[in-house]
């Protein structure tokens, strides 16, 4: 004769669920971190294939790379370089279908990419997201038309625009180059960047401070500490940040933030990326 079944007592059924809390408590996060490392794959293989985009492109105009500006409101247009030659924007704007300045729908960023010069060399659209940047499922908070929020996730520095520097004095105009043979040990120098504008797209170029300390735009920091980046050889990898106020700068998406940790008064990061992102000579003062 069987006896009757036994149920689990509360205390039992609340000591498993703690159990459970405690291994999701320790799992939760491991997995969190292979997911933004296998993003991280992702976006430098993106970034790679917009580097041999780049360089093609570099390729078929005598050396002179793709103007790193992402054009007006409604198109990429040309940028004088001087000497009557011209370049096409990399991406431009969003648009409407008429060409049109608008920033409603995923479509309307893709068509931008349509317009940019680099799209004859690289036309899938995710090869300009990383899939780590979740902007565009939310609405802009600034921005022409505000929309949704942005899903191009890398931009160019603005040493390779012809994007005139106006009042910024950073002493960017100062390191401009134009053509791939002007670089200096290109393996170490920075082209593709990783950005997220709080504003519905990534606007006009990446900008820094090249004569302070002092970030002017600030990175997307995706994957674990690091941001990838695209070097001027074609080879994309990703590097982890070492000062806190780095990571803090990434987590805020504020502009003009000072590049010494405030705790070590450390400028590791600011010197690192000064360098790569120089692109040819140092110029005197910088």
């Amino acid at each position: 004769m069987r006896g009757p079944k036994r149920a689990f007592t509360l205390i039992e059924l609340l000591v498993v669920i703690a159990i459970i809390a405690l291994l999701l408590s320790v799992i939760l996060p491991s997995l969190k971190k292979a997911k933004e490392l296998a993003a991280g794959v992702v976006c430098t293989s993106n970034q790679g294939q917009l580097m041999k985009a780049w360089l093609l492109y570099a390729g078929d105009n005598d050396e002179f790379f793709i103007d790193g500006d992402t054009g007006g409101l409604t198109r990429p247009g040309h940028r004088n370089e001087g000497g009557g030659r011209f370049t096409l924007c990399w991406v431009g704007a969003p648009m409407n279908p008429t060409g049109g300045g608008r920033n409603q729908t995923l479509d309307d960023k893709i068509r931008g990419f349509e317009a940019g010069g680099l799209w004859p060399y690289v036309n899938a659209p995710k090869a300009y997201h990383c899939p780590a940047d979740k902007r565009h499922l939310k609405p802009a908070v600034a921005g022409p038309g505000f929309g949704i929020g942005g899903y191009r996730t890398y931009s160019i520095g603005n040493v390779l625009s012809q994007r005139p520097m106006g009042t910024l004095n950073s002493g960017e105009d100062r390191a401009r180059i134009s053509k791939t043979t002007e670089f200096v040990n290109p393996a170490g120098k920075v082209v593709f960047i990783e950005e997220t504008e709080k504003e519905g797209w990534n606007k006009y170029t990446w900008c820094m401070d090249l004569t302070r300390p002092q970030w002017v735009d600030p990175f997307a920091v995706l994957h674990t500490d690091s941001s990838a980046f695209g070097f001027a050889d074609g080879h994309a990898e990703r590097h982890k940040w070492v000062d806190k106020q780095t990571i803090k700068m990434a987590e805020a998406q504020e502009k003009r933030w000072s590049a010494v940790d405030p705790d070590t008064k450390s400028t590791a990061d600011y010197d690192w990326f000064k360098s790569a992102y120089i692109p040819g000579r140092r110029p005197d003062g910088i």
